[in-house]
Formats: C-alpha cells, sequence, structure tokens
C-alpha cells in the first residue's frame, strides 16, 4: 500500500474523531462582538483548547493578546488596520511544528470567531450544543469555520499518527476578529507567522479559491426635514418637510443603476466568480415616529471589489471614489439633494488577494485534492477572506480551501456534513506530503 492510500484509508477511519474534534470547537461560544472592544464569551477558550491540542502534537506555541492600538498606529492606512480595536480576552495562536530541515514550509490558518446565532426560535437545538444528526454536524460555526479549522489540526494529528515525518515546517495559526474586519490576522501577521504558502480553511465546498473579493461597508446619510405625516407639506423651497423615505427611494434606484452597469463591467468581474461585483444594501434606517415624516435616511451598504481594482494602499479606494461619484450623480438629478446631497461614510475595507493559477502551490495542491478524490478545478470565493494580508504583508501566498457550503454561512441551523470534513483533511494531509515534502529517512 502507497503512503497516499495510507493517509486516505486512516483518514477514512477516523470520521468520528474528526466530527468530534468539530463539535468540541463548536461547544466554545467563541462569539465576535459587534463592539471590538469587548471579547466573546468563549473566544479565549477556544483558543486554549486548541493550543493544549498543538502542544500534544509537539508545536511550539504562542498564545497572545495583540495591542490593538499599536497595530494601528504602526499600520494606519493598510489592510486590516482598524481604529479602535482591542484585544483583552481575545487572543491570536501560533504553533510551530519543525520539519527535518530541507522542505517547504505551510501555514494552515483560520478563524475562531463566529457570529452571533440570531432569534433561538430560528434553530432546531441549541447552536452551541452541537449535535451530529443526518451524517453532519450542527452548530454556530460548522460551516464558518470551525469545520476548517478542525479539519486542518486533524490533518496534522493524523500525519502524526502514521509516523510521517515533514521535512519542512507546519505553521499553524488561529484567529479572532475576521468577521467585524480582519485585525486578527494583521496581529498574526505582524507577530512574524509566514510559510511558503498557506491554506485558509473557509469553506468553499472544498474546491481550491485562490481569490476572494474586498468589501467595502459604507453609509449612506439622507437629510430630510421632518413634519406631520398627515397634513399638507409646505414646499421645498421653503423650510417645510421633505420625506427622507423618498429621498432614500431615489438613492436605493440609483444602486440599483450602478449594479446593473457592473453586471456587464469587464473590470468588475472575472473568470473565476460566479457573480459580479455588487452594492448590497444590508441596512435601513428611515423615520422618527409613525405620524412624522421622516427626517433623516440611512442606508448601509456592502460593496464587493476585486484585486485587480485595489488602490496603491493595497485597499478599495478607488471604489470608494466610484461610489461618492455615482452617490453625488444621484443627488445632482434632485432639486432638493442637489442643494443638500447625501454624505458618505465609510465603516470598514476588507482587502483581497489573488494567487497565479499558475503558482507552484496551486499545482501541489491541485494534486493533493486530486488524490483525495475531489475536483482540482479552481473557483473564486465570493465573500470577503482574510488570505490577502498574509498572501501580501506577510508574503505567504495563501488559498481559500475548506469544508461544507459557504450559503450555510451565517445562516441559522449551520451544518457540514461528515464527509466533507473527512475529505478536506483528507486533502490537506496529502498536500502537506507534496509541498513539504518527507523526512529522508521516512523514506516512501
Amino acid at each position: 500500500m502507497s503512503l497516499t492510500e495510507k493517509i486516505s484509508a486512516h483518514v477514512d477511519a477516523s470520521a468520528q474523531r474528526i466530527a468530534q474534534t468539530l463539535c468540541d470547537l463548536l461547544a466554545f461560544p467563541s462569539v465576535v462582538k459587534v463592539d471590538p472592544r469587548e471579547a466573546g464569551p468563549g473566544e479565549r477558550d477556544c483558543q486554549r483548547y486548541l493550543q493544549q491540542r498543538l502542544m500534544a502534537l509537539g508545536m511550539d506555541t504562542d498564545l497572545w493578546d495583540p495591542d490593538g492600538p499599536a497595530l494601528y498606529q504602526k499600520y494606519q492606512g493598510r489592510p486590516g488596520a482598524n481604529k479602535g480595536r482591542t484585544f483583552e480576552g481575545r487572543p491570536n495562536l501560533g504553533g510551530t511544528l519543525s520539519g527535518s530541515g530541507g522542505g517547504r514550509s505551510l501555514m494552515l490558518t483560520g478563524h475562531i470567531d463566529v457570529v452571533p446565532p440570531g432569534p433561538a426560535e430560528h434553530w432546531h437545538s441549541d447552536p452551541f450544543v452541537p449535535e451530529i444528526r443526518n451524517e453532519a454536524v450542527y452548530g454556530r460555526g460548522a460551516v464558518d469555520m470551525k469545520g476548517g479549522v478542525a479539519c486542518m489540526l486533524m490533518a496534522v494529528e493524523l500525519l502524526q499518527d502514521l509516523n510521517v515525518q515533514l521535512a519542512g515546517d507546519v505553521v499553524f495559526t488561529t484567529v479572532v476578529d475576521e468577521e467585524i474586519g480582519g485585525m486578527g490576522s494583521l496581529a498574526m501577521v505582524d507577530r512574524g507567522f509566514k510559510a511558503d504558502a498557506g491554506i485558509m480553511t473557509e469553506p468553499t465546498a472544498n474546491r481550491i479559491a485562490p481569490i476572494c473579493h474586498g468589501i467595502l461597508w459604507a453609509r449612506i446619510i439622507l437629510d430630510g426635514i421632518g413634519g406631520h405625516a398627515e397634513l399638507t407639506p409646505n414646499s421645498w423651497d421653503s423650510s417645510g418637510p421633505v420625506d427622507a423615505v423618498m429621498l432614500c427611494r431615489q438613492m436605493l434606484d440609483g444602486l440599483d443603476v450602478l449594479n446593473r452597469r457592473w453586471q456587464t463591467q469587464p473590470d468588475k468581474n472575472h473568470p473565476l466568480m460566479d457573480l459580479p461585483n455588487q452594492i448590497i444594501v444590508t441596512q435601513l434606517k428611515v423615520g422618527e415616529h409613525p405620524a412624522s415624516i421622516a427626517g433623516r435616511a440611512e442606508i448601509v451598504i456592502d460593496v464587493q471589489y476585486l484585486p485587480a481594482e485595489k488602490d496603491e494602499m493595497g485597499l478599495g479606494g478607488k471604489v470608494k471614489q466610484e461610489i461618492e461619484a455615482h452617490v453625488a450623480k444621484v443627488c445632482a438629478l434632485d432639486p432638493y439633494l442637489a442643494k443638500h446631497p447625501a454624505r458618505v461614510e465609510w465603516i470598514l475595507d476588507a482587502d483581497c488577494a489573488e494567487i497565479p493559477a499558475d503558482h507552484p502551490f496551486v499545482s501541489a495542491f491541485q494534486q493533493g485534492v486530486s488524490d483525495a478524490a475531489l475536483s482540482p478545478q479552481l473557483a473564486g470565493f465570493g465573500a470577503h477572506s482574510d488570505i490577502g494580508l498574509p498572501s501580501t504583508l506577510g508574503q505567504t501566498p495563501t488559498v481559500n480551501f475548506g469544508p461544507g457550503d459557504p450559503a450555510l454561512s451565517h445562516q441559522p441551523n449551520e451544518h457540514v456534513p461528515i464527509a466533507d470534513l473527512v475529505a478536506c483533511t483528507k486533502a490537506i494531509a496529502l498536500t502537506l506530503v507534496h509541498w513539504c515534502g518527507l523526512a529522508k529517512e521516512a523514506g516512501r
């Protein structure tokens, strides 16, 4: 039996161990807080659990609370540098398993923060009491992305079971803060964790995704003039009421126009992405009282951009200017907004990256994925992930690859099939062998 066959058979036989590891991780309610100065209730405990697992593998580990203000001062204006972050009780974790020498290193990385579960009645079971049913693991974070973290941990553990000694180093990192901006990954890269290549185990349905979107969040503020909703309004030429609901409708229509243009605009499309870049309205806040004409409207948008659109700082500055110019055009068409234009406040800019399809690691990874009986065809990751920071600042070319249907991320009853977990673990284990190489005494 070849080594590939031995690894495959051992991973298949370890399906329940892999599923149980994921259950262990899901039991920690490592919820990211909207206020980035607050620690989620289970972030530190989850990282400590992982640290113990890494230490049992013989890894040198580093568990630390990043210094948010110092990072912001050092990297202000660069990807991942978000003002107001503090990390007390929100530690990052890193570990290194040294190889025998002479091989290439590989970093396995992911985040352990999860979004809130939402209303309890939308779940069939407690989101933080993981369940295995219908050959799948259920719980908040099963897909995004503790399933991937469990797989990358188990890939290393199962290779050790077989006494497979690698020539190159294995670097393992799990970060916080991904769900609200990515400063945890910035702290990880700043700490010095890097490798010759990397796998970020975000959910991709076990397809190699060497590209992700950048994301901009913005608030468009429209100031009308409040008044009594049931009385005849004065003319707009006076100080009479101006309905912010109507202004909001006009702005939403204007955003739809830009979305339609982007559908066929070449620089808003990529052959690996299923959809063109989009402006997605995610929140609306309009009005103050049921009997009052709305005096203000706020539209929160989520905007995608591609790596080719990045500005000189590696962020979405060019796309910000494009959005602002379009908002100004919409305002210019309205007699009131022409005099009282909307304001655009930028909330977040999360960067993106693309690893060339002909990069040596992509080829090696495709071989490992093929050996695991998965498709080596490349795909795009339509959402944002943290691959930009290790790839650019950390000089660790990193691709997305992980178990589960990404569309289930952030949904109630989030779940991942055990078969997906096994296949992902197998692909990572085989890629570690392909990329890092075997210690000379191990042979093949």
